[in-house]
């Protein structure tokens, strides 16, 4: 590997606590299928053997939180947690806090497609993470923050004809966050199923939506197995399906 690309992907990694059977829910996972959640409890933070969706993320993140750092009213990757009575903390690493104007901002490298299926989900993904980066601060500070989504498309805006190219393009998006009470909810839901699997030592289903493409040749490709999951080679699921795939009739 050329050492250059090493040393992104090493200083590109999870900085946190990556150890296995931390009884901890970070606001990026609120929003993810419970196998995930649980894939992550079960092993803990799988490091990136190679340059991934996620490296490319944290470069943006990186550029941009440099640019600002020293703004006033301004923090970057601001830590939050609660610790519950259950013995579980939820947690989150906020991309930028404004304390001016009383705004936190997730920064996504991500496409048009996912933009306009955020603006028809009221409990999207991205809506979920946010929310949890809002009930995290007033905790913390008592006060109510707005949420904005800074997405940078990775595919651009508007084709330009003349240049032949898609322009570069990026989007402030003001949501609507979840209630607070629909966070401590779901939070309690997440700790429940795992520990109930934990108990019975069983796993939760696989996840419902694979976002399974077709290619070109007509081959089939579960994307978010493939090319989004850091998880699937301790994946039961993935496992069954890899040894299935190389049964011959």
């Amino acid at each position: 590997m050329n050492k250059i690309i090493k040393k992104i992907i090493e200083k590109t990694q999870y900085q946190g606590n990556s150890e296995p059977n931390i009884k901890q829910i970070s606001a990026s996972q609120f929003g993810d299928e419970l196998l995930q959640i649980w894939l992550r409890y079960k092993h803990g933070v799988i490091p990136n053997e190679n340059f991934t969706q996620s490296t490319i993320g944290s470069l943006v993140h990186i550029g941009i939180q440099e640019l600002i750092k020293n703004e006033p009213e301004i923090e970057i990757e601001k830590d939050v947690l609660v610790k519950f009575p259950n013995g579980w903390t939820l947690s989150g690493s906020i991309d930028i806090v404004d304390n001016e104007e009383k705004a936190l901002y997730d920064i996504k490298v991500t496409k048009q497609y996912t933009i306009s299926q955020l603006k028809k989900e009221p409990t999207h993904h991205y809506i979920w993470q946010l929310s949890v980066y809002r009930y995290l601060m007033k905790e913390l500070t008592g006060l109510d923050y707005n949420i904005k989504l800074f997405a940078i498309l990775k595919d651009g805006s508007d084709f330009n004809i003349k240049d032949g190219c898609s322009l570069p393009h990026y989007e402030i998006i003001d949501l609507e966050p979840i209630p607070y009470k629909e966070i401590e909810k779901r939070f309690n839901e997440i700790v429940e199923q795992i520990e109930a699997h934990e108990q019975v030592g069983s796993y939760p289903e696989q996840c419902k939506d694979l976002w399974i493409r077709k290619l070109n040749n007509g081959n089939i490709i579960k994307m978010r197995c493939e090319v989004y999951c850091p998880y699937k080679k301790v994946c039961p699921y993935y496992k069954q399906n890899q040894q299935r795939s190389k049964i011959k009739f």
